[in-house]
């Protein structure tokens, strides 16, 4: 209970604090997310959920509430009142639909407190195993041959699947075809059966299909090499500059109280300390990330910036 100690010690050096407000927490926290069960998200949100639940003596509980890529589940915390007990849990797609999204029914960095990130994870490239592509040199080399012939898959226009593979088209001069999907579980099917060439996918879903022998992995865009596939190389070694770490993190609503934010963004980092944690993340090709709400907000902030070139770049029309 040392965060809960810890902030109700605040509270008591704040006479006029501790009158306005209550503790926290000081009844049960909502941690919405914006996909349905049994997602990486999810997943990533229950694990935190349930050390939170420890660490600050009251019951945090998950509560999926899918529908427009997470617009509606981001809205409800967005302007859900400043106390710490709604909180977010999200994705990297916080980043790309302020990028790809015509309008959002929030702002997507002054309508949150940024708490911090949980876990950082890369995106993997990967081809079937009879694919005659070896690496993804030989790759880019067809693609050049043959102009708008190779397809790679993605979970949708404007994921952070599309994003890097337009990115790909950018640093390599190629011109791969996107083909758009509702979601991995209906894309994959078609990607083993050879109707789509490239695999732009995450850890979770990646990894799973290497160790069972259906992807050959051609290169992953995290900033380290993985430890379960130290041979298989990062983008960046092959074109400088292209790395891409996706995340999983924790918001609020705006104007969080610091020692409300000081206690959740402790409870992170002590999470993230967890060897069992730390061995849950490693399963599923993540690491733990905790960071400040300072360098959770930059990170927004820049993934912003460098795939709005590149949407602008690719000419990716807005979508509603």
């Amino acid at each position: 209970m040392a965060t809960r100690r810890a902030l109700i010690g605040a509270g008591l050096a704040m006479p006029g604090l501790a009158r306005a407000q209550a503790p926290f927490p000081n009844r049960p926290i909502r941690m919405i997310i914006g996909g349905p069960p049994g997602g990486s998200g999810d997943i990533g949100a229950r694990l935190l959920a349930g050390k939170l639940t420890t660490l600050l003596g009251q019951p945090c509980v998950v509560e999926n509430k899918p529908g427009a890529t997470g617009a509606l589940a981001a809205a409800e915390v967005s302007r859900a009142a400043p106390d710490g007990h709604t909180l977010l849990f999200t994705a990297s797609w916080h980043s790309t639909s302020a990028v790809i999204k015509a309008t959002l029914p929030y702002d997507t960095l002054n309508g949150f407190s940024f708490v911090s990130t949980l876990t950082t994870y890369g995106m993997m490239l990967a081809v079937r195993p009879d694919s005659p592509y070896e690496t993804l040199e030989d790759l880019i080399a067809a693609a050049h041959r043959n102009p708008g012939k190779l397809t790679y898959y993605s979970v949708g226009i404007g994921s952070a699947h599309n994003l890097i593979g337009e990115w790909l088209n950018v640093a390599t001069g190629s011109e791969i075809t996107h083909v758009p999907y509702r979601g991995s579980g209906i894309a994959l099917p078609d990607f083993l059966a050879g109707r789509v060439d490239l695999m732009i996918e995450t850890m979770t879903v990646a990894l799973t299909q290497v160790k069972a022998g259906k992807a050959r992995p051609l290169a992953v865009t995290s900033t380290e090499r993985l430890a379960d596939l130290p041979d298989v190389r990062r983008t960046s070694e092959i074109f400088p500059g292209f790395t891409y770490d996706s995340w999983l993190g924790l918001l609020a609503p705006p104007n969080l109280a610091p020692p409300v934010m000081e206690a959740l963004n402790r409870g992170v980092r002590e999470t993230c300390a967890m060897p069992d944690v730390v061995a849950r993340l490693h399963e599923l090709g993540a690491v733990p990330a905790p960071c400040s709400p300072a360098e959770f907000r930059a990170r927004v902030e820049s993934e912003i910036a460098h795939f709005t070139r590149i949407v602008e770049t690719r000419k990716i029309p807005k979508q509603d």
